[in-house]
């Protein structure tokens, strides 16, 4: 009898455990189809509906790409000098900034007109230097042309000089003073001094006077200087 109450009871639990399993199997074939529904219609929406990358990001996604887009706008400004010179507004001035333009300005336009009148200055002075070197160089020209004269007449004065006296030391000592006596001091001085002493004594003796005493003055004077010289 005890058997036969087990009986029911085994059958009963077996029943049981089939209908959970029956449960579970369909539950997996359920699951099973749901996921290959899934994975069958992603490619048919992916060719039907829009690529996420070009449908209008969300709040949060936009959100994060704007300082992103801040980021590289950063680091491409200065590389772009156009787009920073294009930022700068001068309505943003204020009435300091403009007035510290306006004095650089001012104070640009006054250098360079001093640097104008300075290089006008040196060109100035750069012709007037070459005018004045030209005049040095002429005048140096016209002293040695002088020299050159001066020392041509001087030969040909001591020639005549020379002459002279050959020719007072030749005469008789009062026909030779009859003559100094109406000479110039100059020429009178000139023949005096390069005759011999032998031969000018003699003759200054029976001089006039006064014209003697000049004539010895001027030969004094002029043997100091050649002294000192």
């Amino acid at each position: 009898m005890p058997a036969l109450r087990l009986l029911p009871v085994v059958i009963l639990a077996a029943v049981c455990m089939l209908g959970l399993r029956i449960e579970v199997v369909v539950q997996n074939i359920a699951d099973a189809r749901k996921a290959s529904l899934q994975v069958g219609g992603a490619p048919a929406l992916a060719q039907t509906q829009p690529p996420a990358a070009t449908a209008a990001p969300g709040p949060q996604v936009a959100a994060a790409e704007k300082p992103a887009e801040k980021a590289a706008e950063g680091q491409e400004a200065p590389k772009d000098g156009a787009e920073t010179s294009s930022s700068f507004n001068p309505a943003n001035l204020t009435k300091s900034e403009i007035e510290t333009l306006q004095r650089l300005s001012e104070r640009r336009t006054q250098i360079e007109k001093r640097e104008q009148e300075v290089s006008t200055r040196e060109a100035v002075m750069k012709a007037g230097e070459a005018r004045i070197d030209g005049k040095v160089t002429q005048l140096q020209e016209l002293e040695k042309n002088i020299q050159a004269l001066t020392a041509k007449y001087d030969k040909q004065k001591q020639v005549e000089i020379d002459n002279l006296v050959k020719i007072y030391e030749a005469m008789k000592p009062r026909e030779a003073a009859g003559i100094f006596d109406t000479l110039d001091m100059p020429i009178l001085v000139s023949v005096a001094q390069n005759m011999k002493t032998a031969k000018v004594a003699p003759i200054m003796a029976v001089m006039n006077k006064e014209k003697a005493r000049l004539l010895t003055e001027e030969l004094s004077q002029k043997k100091q200087i050649g002294s000192a010289n």
